[in-house]
Order: C-alpha cells, then structure tokens, then sequence
C-alpha cells in the first residue's frame, strides 16, 4: 500500500525488479576488477624488475590459459562470500525469517552498532580506516582485502559501513587488536593506511 501511495504522488508507475542473485553480484565484481587491469597504469613502478621472470614462468603458458586461470582465481574468490547467500526473491523464504524472527542472516548482514557477536565473547567493537569506495572497493572486496591482510576469519566481522573515503568495521573485541596491528601504517597505492577503534 506504501507503493501505492508512491506512485500516485510521483504519478509514474513502479516496476518489479529481480533481485540479483550471488553469481550476478559475483560477475559484476568481476568484471569491474578486469576493467581496472586494463586501465592500470603501466607505464612506470618497481614491477619492471620482476618482468623477466614473470616471461620466464609464463613461458610455456598461452594466452588462453593464463585467462582461465585468472577468472578461475579471482571469481571464485568473490564467489564463496556469495555461497550460502538465500534467494532474496524468494517470498517464501521471507515469509520464513519473519516467522523466525529474522534470526537467519547472511554473512553481510547489516546488524546494529552492538549486536550479539557471531564468535569470540559476544562483545564487539568498531574500527575505523582511511579506505572506502574511491579506493575502487565495494564491500566484497574490501572484505577481502582486510581479512587477507590480518588473517582473520570472516566469522569475526558484523556490520560493514563503506564511505567514498573511509570506512567503519564492526568486529569482535579479541579480534580487533589483531587486525588493527595488520593493518594500521600499512601502505596502500603509496598512502599509509591509518586503522583504529571508532569514536563516531
């Protein structure tokens, strides 16, 4: 009924749109990490050094099979955060959580500011870090790159909040200490990384 008295306002009709399953998600993010290979820039940094030995390992590798390798590597990396994802257009499977009083979540679920902890002591705690969407992250990505970095299990991990610039990370207190000495002073794309807990 709220949609209803949407479109008599606005005056437009409204139309149903599929929500875009994992694999969708997944595609997208890849092909955008592609687009950013290709428009990287090459021509200087440090990586020249390595370039003989890079021809060298490739040698015996076509075109063709470096580019399996590479789809093969990268989707199925930000496939498994998608894996165990429900079908979101699903009107049963809502119906479902509701009944069970939304308990079952994703791994992305957006929680509140101090939720019940998914491991460690139930407490958690909010980091803040110098990265965000201008960086060229979205949120599967960014977790990657912070769980990659210290290590950590995405278990530890609640709610995610990705700024252009900045980002805040809710996670379990006895991992954050963990994380921030990861992290904070790292160097990303020749900027320091600056990782600490939040006063927002």
């Amino acid at each position: 009924h709220k949609i209803q008295r949407i479109t008599n306002m606005i005056k437009a009709p409204m139309h149903k749109m599929e929500i875009p399953s994992g694999k969708d998600v997944c595609r997208k993010q890849f092909f955008h990490f592609i687009d950013k290979m290709l428009n990287a820039d090459i021509s200087h940094g440090s990586y020249e050094t390595y370039l003989p030995l890079l021809e060298e390992k490739f040698a015996d590798i076509d075109k063709h099979e470096v580019l399996q390798r590479l789809a093969a590597l990268e989707f199925d990396r930000f496939l498994k955060y998608y894996e165990n994802a429900e079908d979101l257009n699903s009107r049963d499977g809502y119906r479902d959580d509701k009944r069970k009083g939304d308990k079952s979540k994703d791994k992305f679920s957006e929680r509140g500011q101090h939720g019940a902890a998914r491991g460690g002591n139930g407490d958690m705690t909010t980091l803040y870090i110098n990265l965000g969407q201008k960086d060229g992250f979205y949120k599967a990505a960014f977790l990657q790159y912070i769980l990659d970095m210290s290590d950590l299990p995405k278990s530890v991990l609640g709610k995610i909040d990705l700024k252009d610039t900045s980002t805040w990370v809710e996670i379990d207190k006895d991992a954050a200490k963990k994380m921030i000495k990861a992290i904070d002073g790292k160097s990303f794309k020749g900027r320091t990384l600056r990782m600490n807990e939040a006063r927002r």
